[in-house]
Formats: structure tokens, sequence, C-alpha cells
């Protein structure tokens, strides 16, 4: 009898653990590895979302209006972990020259979007994380997110939020 007990009880964990699967993050092309980050996907995930939308962003000449969006919206937990990422790039450059995905977790799809008229566009990518804290904070509906806002200081880069398989 102990021996079916410990049996079953070691089929229910390795079943439990089977079923529960790590979303991957995935940086866009021409960015970093998590590796060469020194990051995991489970690193992102658990730091979870910075505590509000701090005071670190800026005034921009106002080129962009924010939005909000319902028709194309991702998990806020898998967009918070893109947003990790691109905080942790920190002062690398995050530039577009037309529409880049910039990286995808799960169901999120995080791209930025050059709407200056000239050849590119450019912000930090830290800046750039604070434009995607924006759409998460003021954009979460029951824990689904999705809409646009402008880079930290720079109107000309837009930062989206959507469903990987919107479109």
């Amino acid at each position: 009898m102990f021996n079916k007990v410990f049996l079953y009880a070691g089929l229910f964990c390795a079943l439990t653990s089977a079923v529960i699967a790590v979303v991957e993050v995935i940086p866009g092309p021409g960015f970093p590895s998590l590796e060469s980050l020194g990051l995991t996907s489970e690193e992102l995930f658990a730091k979870g979302p910075p505590p509000t939308l701090t005071s670190r962003i800026t005034g921009l000449q106002k080129r962009y209006d924010n939005v909000c969006q319902t028709w194309s919206t991702a998990s806020v937990d898998n967009v918070i972990a893109c947003f990790n990422y691109l905080e942790a790039l920190g002062t690398q450059a995050c530039g577009v020259t037309q529409n880049v995905i910039m990286c995808t977790a799960g169901d999120a799809e995080i791209s930025g979007s050059n709407i200056s008229g000239g050849p590119s566009a450019s912000s930090y990518c830290s800046d750039a994380a604070l434009g995607v804290q924006w759409i998460f904070t003021y954009c979460n509906n029951g824990g689904q997110v999705g809409g646009s806002a402008a880079a930290n200081g720079n109107g000309n880069l837009i930062m989206s939020v959507d469903n990987i398989s919107w479109g």
C-alpha cells in the first residue's frame, strides 16, 4: 500500500511539473539574448512590475497621444516580463527605422515604431520600457493589456503592446 501511495504521489508530481511550462521571453531580431545579459525568462517574470509609474517620465513635445486598445491584448504578466527585459538593456539604443519587434513573451508582442518622418527614431531601451510601462499601467483591463505610448523623452518612438497573433 505504501508503495502505491508513493508511486501515485510521484506520478502527480511528475505530471504537475510537466504541465507547468515556463513562458519564454524572446528578444526581437538584433536585440541581445537573455544569456548575453545573464538573465533568464524565469527572472524576468519573477521581478514583476515596478511599484508605480515613476517620475522618470519626462515631458514630451506633443507628437503622439498615448492610446489604449481592446482588440489586440496580451497578458499583463507577459508584457511586464518584456518590460523587464527592455529595462535591463538600460542605455543601449532601442532604434527603429520602421516597425520593429523588440520582445515577445507568451501572447505578448512589444514593438517600436518610427513616426518621425525621418530615417529612424531611437531612445535608450530603459526609456522605451517606460512607454510600455504607461501601457500596462493605464491600459490594463482585467489582466489584459494593449495600446501604444511614446517612449520616455522621444515622441517619435512609439511603443506598442499587441497580442502576438493579431494582424
